[in-house]
C-alpha cells in the first residue's frame, strides 16, 4: 500500500496538527508502509524530516492537487478540516476510501471514510514522555505562526511577569526582538523540544504544546487566543490545565496561582502507534 498524508500547515496555521501527526507517521514507517507526507508548505516538510524523522514529504499547494501526484489505487490520510463535504466526497469516490483526522468535537462520518476526532484520541509523540529535570523557569510560546502579528499587540500581558518567549517557526526575521522586552529572555525556535521539556511552567497559547508539556511534566498553562475556537479551551480543562481566557495580565495571573490537578493519566504513551494500527487496518481492509 502507498499511502499519501496530508497535514494542514503552514505560516498561517502554524504546525500543531504537524505536530500531532509526525509520530503516526513516523509509526506507520515502522511498519514499513510507504507514506508520503504532504504539507502546505516546504519549510514543514522540512521541519519534519528534521525533528520527527520523516523519510518523505513533498508540498501541495491546494488539496484538490493531491489527484496529481496520487492515484485511486493508492491511500490517503487527511489531518485538515479545511474541506467541503463535496470535497471530501470527491476524495472517497478517488480513493475508494478516506480517513479524516479532525480538531472538531464533533463531526459526521462519511460513507467510505473512518473519522478520527482527536478530542477523544489526542495524539503526544513519545519522545515528551521522557522524564527530565525542569530548571528553565517559565516559559510563554504563542505557537510557530504569527502572521499578523498579534502577539506583539498582546505582549505587554507579559512585562513584569519574568516570563520568557520561546519563538515560533514562522515568526518573521527579527519579530523576536521586537518582542524581547516585553520578555525576560528569549529561547530561539530551534530549542523547541529541550525548551519544553525543561520548563517549569509552560504558558501557550497552542493546545498540542499544552498536551506535550503535560506529558513532559512541564506545567502546562493555557491562554486562549481571541480566534481559538473555545473547545480547545474546554478540552484543556479536562486535562486538569489552567485556562486564561484572553490576554489579560490578571487573568495570566491567577491562571498561574491556580494548584491544577492535571489529568496526565488520560494522555496514552502508545497514542500514535495505536492510531498508526487503526488507520492501517481500515485502509487495508475490504
Amino acid at each position: 500500500m502507498r499511502l499519501y498524508y496530508y497535514i494542514d500547515t503552514g505560516h498561517r496555521v502554524g504546525l500543531e496538527r504537524l505536530r500531532r501527526s509526525s509520530p503516526v507517521i513516523r509509526a506507520l514507517q515502522d511498519m514499513d508502509i510507504d507514506v508520503t507526507m504532504l504539507t502546505n508548505d516546504f519549510r514543514a516538510g522540512e521541519y519534519a524530516k528534521e525533528e520527527f524523522g520523516i523519510r518523505r514529504y513533498v508540498s501541495v499547494d491546494v488539496v484538490r492537487n493531491i489527484a496529481n501526484i496520487a492515484t485511486p489505487s493508492d491511500r490517503l490520510v487527511f489531518d485538515s478540516d479545511d474541506a467541503s463535504i463535496s470535497l471530501l466526497e470527491d476524495m472517497i469516490g478517488y480513493f475508494g476510501r478516506l480517513v479524516r483526522i479532525s480538531d472538531l468535537p464533533e463531526g459526521r462520518e462519511l460513507a467510505g471514510e473512518l473519522l478520527i476526532a482527536s478530542g477523544n484520541s489526542d495524539i503526544v509523540d513519545p519522545k515528551y514522555f521522557e522524564e527530565r529535570e525542569h530548571t528553565l523557569g517559565e516559559i510563554f510560546f504563542w505557537g510557530d505562526d504569527d502572521y499578523d502579528r498579534k502577539l506583539l499587540e498582546c505582549a505587554d500581558a507579559f512585562a513584569d511577569l519574568d516570563i520568557a518567549l520561546l519563538e515560533g517557526y514562522y515568526f518573521f526575521m527579527q519579530y523576536a526582538q521586537e518582542l524581547q522586552g516585553k520578555f525576560s529572555s528569549l529561547f530561539e525556535s530551534e530549542t523547541y523540544d529541550e525548551t519544553l521539556k525543561g520548563a517549569n511552567r509552560f504558558v501557550t497559547s497552542s493546545h498540542q504544546s499544552a498536551l506535550e508539556a503535560l506529558a513532559a511534566g512541564s506545567r502546562p498553562v493555557y491562554v486562549k487566543k481571541e480566534s481559538s475556537p473555545s473547545f480547545f479551551a474546554e478540552r484543556m480543562r479536562s486535562y486538569g490545565i489552567p485556562v486564561a481566557d484572553g490576554f489579560e495580565k490578571e487573568a495570566i495571573k491567577k491562571a498561574l496561582a491556580e494548584i491544577p490537578d492535571y489529568r496526565t493519566d488520560r494522555l496514552d504513551l502508545k497514542s500514535a502507534s495505536t492510531t498508526a494500527a487503526t488507520i492501517a487496518d481500515f485502509l487495508n481492509s475490504q
